[in-house]
């Protein structure tokens, strides 16, 4: 057993033809998760961010816990969605990653503007400040937030329990943003990051090169998954009066791919996860 405390990302592969967080009911879900799966483990989370298909954290702690956490977190995740969507086992194949970061030679910067850049590269906003779900709006910040919150301990017990999805106790360091999530900064060691770029101006640095130094291989996206698969549940439901691709023909479902690429402007994997058909069929129906 590793029992020495080191710097790891901790990260699974994006999912290819589906999507875990589809609504912003799901983020926030996901969002409480964290602390949940962080809860009575000796890590110290530095940076995270919660994408449509994927999740990157980046943790000081043990190999064993930081594999602990991420299990419990996908465990999590799963059965809500399993609950939620009636997609059973959407996680359990899905590749887990656990890699270990030298501090030195910046690299633990650079890995820390790599995962808070996430949104970026998606093209989903234009500065990861903007980003919600993470802990991007955390850290050099002159003003709050995320205003209005409350003590955790102000809920009553069946009130923890619906907000977090969960039975786990958090202690009473753990603030409620309005939004219904517990605020990053509660859970999230921000004293470390900014001790550790020690400027502003040195995090917004390594965010712009990251930023330069990465992108889509498929093109940018301009919508996030969320939008998009609302998007193609409106024209379901309006234009074809379902709820399910599975109702709708072939022949439909190629046309939907293509009404959606049209109003989006959506790359190939973006429509291989929303429509959840194989990336070769979406690229065949595109160049059609």
């Amino acid at each position: 057993m590793n029992a020495m405390k080191r710097y790891y990302h901790v990260y699974t592969k994006g999912l290819e033809q589906d999507v875990i967080f589809r609504e912003r009911a799901d983020y926030i879900v996901g969002m409480n998760y964290v602390p949940v799966s962080l809860h009575g483990l000796d890590l110290q989370l530095l940076a995270f961010v919660l994408m449509s298909n994927h999740f990157h954290f980046v943790i000081y702690g043990t190999k064993d816990e930081c594999d602990r956490f991420i299990n419990l977190y996908k465990r999590l995740v799963s059965r809500y969605v399993r609950i939620r969507y009636g997609t059973a086992k959407i996680l359990r194949s899905v590749q887990t990653s656990c890699t270990e970061i030298d501090p030195d030679n910046e690299a633990l910067k650079r890995l820390i503007a790599y995962v808070l850049n996430n949104p970026v590269k998606a093209g989903i906003n234009c500065m990861p400040q903007n980003y919600e779900w993470g802990s991007g709006r955390c850290y050099f910040t002159n003003f709050d937030r995320t205003p209005h919150k409350r003590p955790l301990s102000d809920f009553g017990v069946r009130e923890q329990i619906a907000l977090l999805k969960s039975e786990t106790k958090l202690d009473g360091r753990h603030m409620v943003c309005e939004s219904g999530y517990i605020d990053p900064s509660s859970y999230v060691n921000v004293d470390f990051v900014e001790r550790l770029f020690g400027r502003a101006r040195s995090l917004e640095y390594f965010l712009s090169t990251s930023n330069k130094s990465s992108s889509e291989s498929d093109g940018p996206m301009v919508f996030s998954d969320t939008l998009v698969l609302a998007g193609l549940m409106e024209l379901l439901e309006k234009k074809y009066e379902s709820v399910s691709l599975e109702d709708l023909s072939w022949e439909i479902r190629v046309k939907l791919v293509k009404d959606i690429r049209r109003q989006f402007n959506s790359p190939p994997k973006q429509l291989a996860r929303v429509f959840k058909f194989p990336l070769k069929d979406i690229i065949n129906i595109i160049n059609r």
